[in-house]
């Protein structure tokens, strides 16, 4: 078993911060792979991750093109599944997990082979009950927009069946991992409405303790029971996604119509205010400074809009 993350030098700190939840819990190598170029600055050994990996070391064969073309989001996305493969060719592994820096775990990572104990791919959907019509953020459109399966996290076995799996996802992030609503891409995630079509032995689990975010809260209430995290005071919480989080601790999430507040969950706001604590120890303000491959590239490429490409095909269209 190993794990890894995906970041660039702006979010070494939270990475840190998974990695350090990671260890707490579970004598797990955890690898860093470095969607970015090393700066001299930076001591990486500090962290602690069991190897820093770089791009060059991942032979994708348009690396060149991607850095270019990719925003800071689509390449750090688009490298997943090369860094899947790897670890699988450069280690002993028989499973591997991947995390987004973002996340942090609360349970250990031998609690997890449960959830999957049949399977070769293990997904978690962002969503497992309705959410009310009720005009406010998020509603059902945001996952059919951006996918149903939340790729923050992505567990693989070293079998033929993630071999297949990473061979096709792989030829599809080469130049398809981009951000375009309208032509039906986002990033690596979309892709993964066809998995469990296209491939066998594909777990979704239906535990509630799994990638607890935003964008569940409607389903699973946090609270606390000697000390320990659980959700709808029965399932362990496996692993928070602290996607959107307000430093200030005001909001859930910056949305103008996020549906909650902490008021309605008391034991959010300290969960939040812990993970944050956990993310000051790793002092933020000295990564953020960082840009992104040192300004070599742009964090967003110039492509054309979704709205100058809506209007390109409009202006198709013959004059009545």
């Amino acid at each position: 078993m190993r794990a890894f993350t995906i970041c660039s030098n702006n979010y070494l700190h939270k990475a840190a911060t998974l990695l350090s939840s990671i260890k707490k819990l579970s004598d797990v190598p955890v690898y860093l792979f470095l969607a970015d170029v090393k700066n001299k600055t930076i001591d990486y050994s500090q962290f602690g991750f069991a190897e820093v990996v770089l791009l060059e070391d991942l032979q994708i064969p348009n690396l060149q093109w991607m850095k270019e073309n990719y925003s800071i989001v689509e390449l750090n996305t688009a490298i997943k599944p090369f860094a899947f493969s790897y670890l699988f060719q450069k280690t002993d592994a028989d499973s591997l997990y991947y995390f987004d820096p973002d996340i942090y775990v609360y349970q250990p990572l031998s609690q997890f082979k449960s959830l999957w104990e049949a399977g070769s791919v293990l997904l978690t959907p962002h969503i497992l009950t309705a959410i009310p019509i009720d005009e406010k953020f998020p509603g059902e459109n945001l996952f059919l927009n951006h996918g149903i399966y939340n790729l923050g996290f992505l567990a693989l076995k070293k079998d033929k069946v993630a071999f297949n799996l990473l061979k096709w996802w792989s030829d599809r992030l080469a130049e398809k991992c981009i951000i375009d609503l309208a032509e039906g891409y986002f990033v690596d995630q979309l892709w993964f409405n066809l998995v469990p079509i296209l491939f066998k032995s594909v777990v979704i689990t239906d535990h509630l303790g799994c990638n607890v975010a935003y964008w569940n809260l409607h389903e699973r209430s946090i609270s606390q029971t000697g000390g320990t995290y659980v959700v709808n005071n029965s399932l362990p919480l496996m692993f928070y996604h602290f996607s959107g989080i307000d430093s200030d601790l005001e909001q859930i999430h910056y949305h103008e119509k996020y549906r909650f507040n902490f008021d309605d969950q008391p034991s959010l706001r300290t969960l939040y205010k812990e993970y944050l604590e956990a993310v000051n120890t790793h002092q933020p303000e000295s990564y953020l400074q960082y840009q992104y491959f040192d300004g070599h590239y742009p964090i967003l490429p110039s492509r054309p809009t979704i709205i100058s490409r809506a209007l390109s095909k409009i202006k198709r269209f013959p004059n009545k």
